[in-house]
């Protein structure tokens, strides 16, 4: 069969030899099998997937055609696993494996690099792109299944080739009670069963369901058991068997139950119905960190989707939505919606920086400036941007950095390998273990691990310490890899000789190098947890009781609400830990409350709090800024140093009421402001630096007395006649006087003969709510 890529065969070919090609072609167009092997003519050829599903997959089928070996002519390489050799002439591998290669030796083995897939715009293949064009070593190829290649032909000033494939008609139907409806997770694995058995009615070739994830696709499965049909699952992941069942033809009609996988990397033949949830979970920021949400996707992706149902005959496509549900039109490029630090780290490993690069859009700064600041901050990388030793040591890790530099901040060997158990099942996209449900289950696990610590459980997991809990065994393999080969980087020994560890040792040792990831009990009614900048709710999928007040959160996703205060962000590998240990690590804010003279030393009661929550309340033996909060305290309640307070509080007071009258500009400080310059100049550090200070030292007078006396003589600010006491308050400008009761028994208002001579004035005197003229 003729593939329609081949169309371009010769123009291809003839303009690689010259400048670097932008292919644009239908998924399905043989793009990703043909150029590779055209490619060639030029050299050894790197092929980047975006998946390792395709990578694999790929590899396999040319092989196959070309009958050889895997490995001889065409290869490949994923994490922990790879089949070529310094001659294989063809080699598919993803990005992350791309990256690490090109950090090593700037893909000097390769002469030709084809980018596959790149609409989908991963933030690793952006970098993989600038960092190939700056290097400028390489004839590129770069391969989207979209028309809009005109920013990359910009970008790398390369000539552009299009095959527009052959395409039959799909029919589209809409299953939705409102034509505006959008996707929705609701029944959907209900949904999908109508939609099936409807589909068996309507073709006779392989129906493609897109699911969001495995979850979906499993509860999918369990409701299509009784279909005349052979269900195939088909996700990142997922067992060899189900992968070559759904990539190639079978005996029996096919309903292929399927993630994101299926909609651009992988040609699965005889589709002639594609079923769409309209759902897929995708990556976004939420508090500088990445999370994964569950979307409706976008018009480009509902399109690649449908066209899955069209390749060899007329098809159908059936929406679970609305048919003018409001999606977005394009799916957002990675790099807004993830964090940038290990985009970052990997520049400064492979370039001069990330600022050195020009991408094919800027990056956001705000994002950016984030991952600076965190790879700085754990001197991942300098102030040029340039990864240090430490930088380059955590780069070729196989997890995250932060997660890597927890290991390199850890005291002790047998700590460090407790981390890297831990973090590498940390590291696996995919759930890894279900915790028991019965109650003989739950018993028998606590007797094992009494203290409901996801940390201890999935370490021991990983050691093959536990009987009885229910794991995803491809998933458990994963994470063991992981723990292997950071257990090779880091010189500990074979996870089969762990060594034990001191559990409350680890725990401060994490919360030491992450504060921020300490949470304490918050007074609400969701049970949520806070650390002052973002809040969690301990998932379902935790050992955390209700009985904890305070944890470190290793581990979150996102459920999404309607808006963005409805998002909850839920914590899933959590450790209970003592509020004590908050206080101990001087995470907490301290509050002055109050000061007392206790055996002739002052002593300061403060309280410690964290997130809002008040930890404890202290008495201690002040000293710094401490003692000065404390004698101001002392000092207003007359209690120190008397008559000061009175005499400064009276004093500033007659001089702002000096100063308004005279029109002239004055700074209004209160008694505590003042007192805190005035100690802070007069060197108050110590209690003993008390003894050296007199009453009067204190004193505010910044008029002269025979200035002052005689205004305030004649505008007192508080007027006593016999058993009344009035405060006065004036208005020079609209000269106004209001007297307001302060204390007596007189019922009366004062007479205006009684008064002090305000010539010129209308008194007004105030009681309670009740104001009268003064006559």
């Amino acid at each position: 069969m003729t593939l329609p890529i081949c169309a371009i065969q010769s123009e291809f070919l003839t303009t690689l030899a010259k400048e670097h090609v932008v292919v644009s072609a239908a998924t399905g167009s043989g793009k990703s099998t043909c150029l590779p092997l055209w490619a060639r003519e030029q050299g050894r050829v790197l092929v980047i997937e975006p998946r390792r599903i395709a990578c694999t997959s790929l590899a396999e089928y040319l092989a196959q055609q070309a009958n050889t070996a895997l490995g001889e002519q065409i290869g490949y390489a994923i994490r922990f696993e790879h089949h070529f050799t310094e001659h294989t002439q063809v080699v598919f591998a993803t990005p992350g494996v791309a990256l690490r290669w090109y950090f090593e030796n700037q893909l000097s083995d390769y002469d030709v690099v084809m980018l596959d897939e790149f609409h989908e715009r991963r933030w690793d293949m952006d970098l993989l792109l600038a960092l190939l064009k700056t290097h400028n070593q390489h004839r590129l190829i770069v391969t989207s299944a979209t028309l809009n290649t005109k920013p990359l032909i910009n970008y790398l000033q390369a000539a552009t080739l299009h095959s527009d494939g052959k395409m039959f008609p799909v029919e589209e139907r809409f299953i939705a009670n409102d034509t505006r409806a959008m996707p929705s997770k609701y029944d959907l694995s209900e949904r999908v069963r109508e939609a099936c058995e409807q589909a068996l009615d309507n073709t006779e070739g392989d129906i493609l369901v897109f699911l969001p994830g495995k979850g979906e696709i499993q509860a999918a499965a369990g409701q299509l058991s009784h279909l005349n049909a052979l269900v195939v699952r088909l996700y990142g992941g997922c067992n060899p068997e189900q992968q070559r069942l759904a990539l190639n033809v079978q005996n029996q009609q096919r309903v292929i139950l399927a993630t994101n996988v299926a909609e651009t990397s992988l040609t699965i033949p005889n589709v002639s119905c594609v079923i769409d949830s309209g759902l897929e979970r995708r990556t976004h920021l939420r508090g500088g960190k990445t999370v994964l949400n569950l979307e409706a996707i976008a018009k480009d992706s509902a399109k690649q989707r449908l066209g899955r149902a069209g390749r060899t005959q007329a098809g159908l496509c059936i929406r679970l939505y609305g048919e003018y549900a409001p999606l977005i039109d394009t799916t957002p490029p990675e790099i807004h919606r993830e964090s940038l630090t290990e985009l970052v780290l990997a520049a400064g490993c492979s370039s001069g920086g990330v600022d050195s690069l020009e991408f094919i859009e800027p990056l956001p700064q705000a994002s950016k400036s984030a991952a600076i600041e965190q790879l700085t901050k754990i001197k991942a990388i300098d102030a040029g941007q340039r990864a240090t030793e430490l930088g380059k040591q955590l780069y070729p890790l196989p997890v995250d950095a932060q997660l890597a530099y927890l290991v390199s901040t850890m005291p002790s060997k047998s700590l460090q390998q407790a981390m890297v158990d831990a973090i590498s099942v940390l590291s696996v996209p995919a759930r890894v273990y279900q915790l028991p449900s019965s109650s003989e289950q739950i018993d028998a696990l606590n007797k094992q691990l009494p203290n409901h610590c996801d940390l201890e459980f999935v370490i021991a997991l990983v050691r093959d310490q536990l009987e009885g809990v229910s794991v995803e065994n491809d998933a458990l393999k994963e994470a063991k890899q992981f723990s292997d080969q950071l257990r090779i980087a880091f010189d500990l020994p074979e996870r089969k000789h762990a060594a034990s560890y001191d559990r409350n040792r680890l725990v401060e040792a994490i919360a030491k190098a992450k504060p921020d990831w300490l949470f304490v009990k918050r007074n609400n009614r969701r049970g949520a947890f806070g650390n002052g900048k973002s809040e969690v709710i301990p998932a379902k999928e935790t050992r955390i009781n209700d009985k904890c007040q305070a944890m470190l959160v290793l581990d979150t996703y996102a459920l999404a609400g309607k808006g963005t205060k409805q998002a909850m962000t839920l914590a899933t590998m959590n450790v209970p830990v003592s509020l004590n240990l908050v206080t101990a690590l001087g995470l907490g804010e301290q509050h002055f409350i109050d000061a007392t003279v206790i055996n002739e030393r002052i002593m300061a009661k403060f309280s410690t709090s964290y997130a809002g929550l008040e930890l404890n309340e202290q008495l201690i033996e002040p000293v710094g800024q401490l003692l000065i909060d404390a004698c101001i305290s002392l000092i207003l309640k007359g209690e120190l140093l008397a008559p000061a307070g009175e005499q400064i509080e009276q004093s500033l007071a007659e001089h702002q009421l000096y100063y308004q009258a005279h029109g002239t500009p004055f700074e209004a400080l209160t008694t505590a402001q003042y007192l805190q310059d005035k100690l802070q100049q007069l060197g108050v550090e110590e209690q003993d630096d008390i003894a050296l200070i007199e009453p009067q030292d204190l004193f505010y007078q910044a008029l002269e007395p025979w200035e002052l006396a005689p205004f305030i003589e004649k505008h007192p600010l508080h007027v006593k006649l016999n058993d009344l006491l009035m405060q006065v308050e004036y208005s020079f400008t609209g000269k106004r006087i209001q007297l307001t009761y302060v204390s007596g028994n007189r019922k009366d208002a004062p007479k205006k003969w009684e008064l002090p001579a305000w010539p010129g004035f209308k008194v007004k005197y105030k009681k309670a709510s009740k104001v009268v003229d003064v006559k």
